[in-house]
């Protein structure tokens, strides 16, 4: 799924009514048929970075999962920022002053690498109007280091990345990586609506290099999840290489409509461009149709193989839509390539994965407690600071505690009041995704 934006509104002001509804519905249909494995959205969750509006997607996610029958250990969700998850009333001055270095391509990589080490107040502000979106994310272990560490007020963001890393699993013996990358850092009310036809006021965007400098090892397959396209960009041309040879299947949002592009049959990256769940009245309602997907993603034989299965609202229902359903293949390195190193560190991969999903959903239930502050203090009276918001303490609470294993069976014991959702299957080598 991709620009939803949300909005606070009572239910009868609410023009996406029916559709939400729908939308629900239709996952009772995928449930059914075997559910997902992950859920990705492309940015764009709320319209103004407001707090009321991320209660709202949190409330539209929470019924999501139960229409899908599953909970977030057994379906996790993902998440980037989009242009309207950026509150616009925040520092905007201040980050105004930022652009000139960020849209200087000779400046701006100096800039953000001294924001990060020497001036750390330079990265908070940047931050700054991701505050609620990144409070958002973080429930769903999607917001990047940088992010997680000014929500904790981190003394600094030594060893923290530009964007969230996630092992998805491991299909044929290579290791499926998901990087969620955050584009919105130059955006302001002067960026560019199309980048074809740009206004004299308006600006490109930025992306730093240490944004996307993925590790590319012959036992990984990397997919990248950033909202704008790399066209919005200043540098597009040599971003578009870059990405080309970090990524073998990137996935975007932002212009509502949807495409797909291989430069190489079966050679080269797989570019996805998804629609949105919520277009507006923007352009040709058949190019521009409400509608979400069903990725169906594995490699067989040294071959990854990636199906769309597109769903759009005719303005009663969602159906099936072969104009925006697609198949793509891409041949992967030989694995007789690898190294004993590696394939020892794809069957570590392996090993591991079960005990993630089980901390992930530990982390998303403590995340989302109301007695947050109640647990704490139940388990160490003193590791609460009441100088710090409870979700700083959340965070900080939960990393102190996530490698000792009693601690975290004592949290556990704390949230088994929770509701529990019944299980489904899971397969045993493809990875079947809502987007």
């Amino acid at each position: 799924m991709s620009d939803i934006h949300f909005i606070h509104c009572e239910d009868d002001e609410n023009d996406y009514r029916s559709l939400e509804t729908a939308f629900k519905e239709m996952m009772d249909d995928i449930r059914d048929e075997g559910g997902v494995d992950k859920i990705l959205i492309c940015g764009d969750i709320a319209n103004r970075g407001k707090a009321e509006e991320y209660e709202v997607a949190e409330k539209f996610i929470k019924e999501l999962f139960e229409h899908l029958g599953c909970n977030e250990r057994q379906t996790q969700l993902y998440v980037v920022p989009g242009n309207h998850d950026i509150d616009r009333d925040v520092n905007a001055i201040s980050r105004q002053s930022f652009l000139p270095a960020l849209l200087d391509l000779s400046k701006a990589d100096d800039f953000i690498y001294n924001a990060k080490h020497k001036e750390l107040d330079a990265m908070r502000i940047l931050y700054s109007p991701l505050k609620e979106y990144h409070k958002f994310a973080n429930l769903h272990s999607s917001a990047d280091t940088i992010a997680v560490g000014i929500l904790e007020d981190s003394p600094n963001f030594n060893d923290k990345s530009f964007r969230k890393e996630v092992q998805l699993g491991v299909l044929d013996n290579y290791v499926i990586m998901l990087h969620c990358l955050n584009s919105t850092l130059a955006c302001d009310v002067n960026e560019v609506n199309d980048p074809n036809d740009m206004k004299p006021n308006e600006h490109k965007l930025f992306l730093t290099k240490y944004a996307y400098n993925a590790d590319t090892p012959i036992t990984m397959v990397n997919i990248s999840l950033m909202h704008h396209p790399l066209a919005w960009f200043e540098n597009s041309t040599a971003l578009q290489e870059a990405f080309d040879h970090k990524f073998k299947v990137q996935i975007y949002g932002h212009v509502h409509t949807q495409s797909i592009m291989q430069e190489v049959e079966g050679k080269s990256p797989i570019r996805f461009q998804c629609g949105s769940l919520h277009p507006g009245n923007y352009g040709d309602p058949a190019l521009y149709p409400p509608l979400y997907n069903i990725l169906e993603l594995d490699v067989i034989r040294g071959t990854l193989k990636l199906r769309v299965k597109c769903y759009s609202w005719d303005g009663e229902k969602f159906v099936a839509n072969d104009r925006f359903s697609y198949a793509r293949k891409i041949a992967l390195p030989k694995k007789s390539r690898r190294t004993i190193r590696q394939r020892k560190d794809v069957s570590q991969t392996k090993s591991k994965e079960m005990n993630e999903k089980e901390m992930y959903e530990l982390r998303y239930r403590f995340f989302g407690s109301k007695h947050i502050k109640e647990i704490i203090l139940a388990m160490n009276p003193k590791a609460y600071d009441e100088g710090k918001p409870e979700h700083a303490n959340a965070i900080s609470f939960y990393r102190s505690i996530s490698t000792k294993a009693d601690e975290v069976t004592r949290l556990q014991d704390a949230l088994n009041n929770e509701s529990t959702l019944k299980s489904r299957t899971v397969r045993p080598h493809e990875y079947i995704m809502l987007v």
